[in-house]
């Protein structure tokens, strides 16, 4: 099965965020989203999400019209871990990690199992009855992880999951974003950091001032032109980078 989008579109007040994207998902890839700020990849995670409802084009799971399921379909087909969770109940990482068991029903035989499961995969379980508005930026993503991977959808979207974390804790993310694929699941996330992208990214889709401007395996689509054009800077030796002005 795969994700498909055509031409997707979101506009407020006439100006367009995202315009005309048609990008095709796949099992068994890693896909980044990159670009400089505001490029809009915040905007089409969220517009795939249905968080904010398209202005413009078609989302397909395999054959189904997701622009047509409910908001408990879309709940049990794709999972958003947002840059800026909002937190407005003081709740255990075992509550919050539990609200992802909403599409299935909380009082399974089986939730509090995948809750732990959950919590585990990202090293948290020793978390589970503290405070999360007591934890570290970096803890409370780890816990919003969680909450996504306890929903069991085979779509998992992340804005910038790492942003928040230590140096531990954002290699252990990107590896177990790279087991999930293996089990499956499609993922998509947006990231800022080229050398993350190279290493662990299997396709991307580079953004700029909403549009799409290459996709591709990360050599195919980072050549000198495009680092210039899109991100100003260019590559110098040792794999580095620096300003072109």
């Amino acid at each position: 099965m795969a994700l498909k989008i055509k031409n997707l579109s979101y506009r407020i007040h006439q100006k367009a965020l995202i315009e005309n994207i048609s990008v095709s998902f796949e099992k068994g890839l890693l896909y980044g989203i990159l670009g400089p700020n505001g490029s809009g990849k915040s905007t089409l995670l969220k517009t795939i999400a249905r968080i904010w409802n398209p202005s413009e084009g078609e989302l397909f799971w395999d054959e189904d019209n997701l622009l047509e399921y409910s908001r408990l379909a879309m709940s049990k087909t794709l999972s958003l871990v947002p840059q800026h969770p909002s937190l407005f109940f003081d709740l255990t990482p075992f509550e919050m990690v539990k609200m992802g068991r909403y599409p299935h029903g909380c009082r399974t035989t089986t939730a509090d199992q995948e809750i732990e499961k959950a919590l585990r995969r990202v090293d948290a379980w020793h978390l589970k009855d503290q405070l999360l508005f007591h934890m570290s930026g970096g803890e409370r993503q780890r816990i919003y992880i969680a909450r996504a991977l306890a929903t069991e959808s085979p779509i998992l979207l992340l804005d910038e999951p790492t942003s928040h974390l230590d140096l531990r804790h954002q290699l252990e993310v990107w590896h177990l974003l790279k087991s999930l694929v293996r089990e499956g699941k499609i993922v998509i996330t947006a990231v800022h950091d080229l050398m993350s992208a190279e290493r662990f990214c299997d396709q991307l889709i580079i953004l700029n001032q909403g549009k799409c401007q290459a996709t591709g395996s990360y050599h195919e689509v980072m050549t000198a032109d495009l680092l210039q054009h899109v991100f100003g800077i260019r590559q110098i030796p040792g794999n580095k980078f620096e300003p072109t002005n």
